[in-house]
């Protein structure tokens, strides 16, 4: 999932911003992802998340982290799928 932001929040526009860049870089399809709706009690996040759940090269996967820190965004990436979102707190650690 991918979370773009917007002010204090990853609102909708910034998130399919983000996520049209992601597809476009990687070479990713639009079957590739999901975009979560905000959850007002989310302990990790603030707006929309995005998860990307393709099969990526090291390389894509290190073009998300690249697209998505330029955007402060953080990034939880995990075997199968790749989550997006605007962090609670200031710090942004892309793992």
């Amino acid at each position: 999932m991918f979370i773009a932001e917007s002010g204090n929040l990853l609102d909708k526009k910034e998130a399919a911003s983000c996520l049209k860049e992601v597809l476009t870089k990687c070479n990713l399809t639009s079957d590739s992802f999901i975009l979560v709706e905000p959850k007002p009690n989310d302990a990790l996040s603030k707006g929309y998340k995005m998860r990307i759940t393709a099969s990526m090269s090291n390389a894509c996967r290190e073009q998300v982290k690249t697209i998505t820190k330029k955007r402060g965004l953080a990034v939880i990436d995990e075997q199968n799928q790749i989550i997006v979102y605007k962090p609670k707190s200031t710090q942004i650690d892309n793992v």
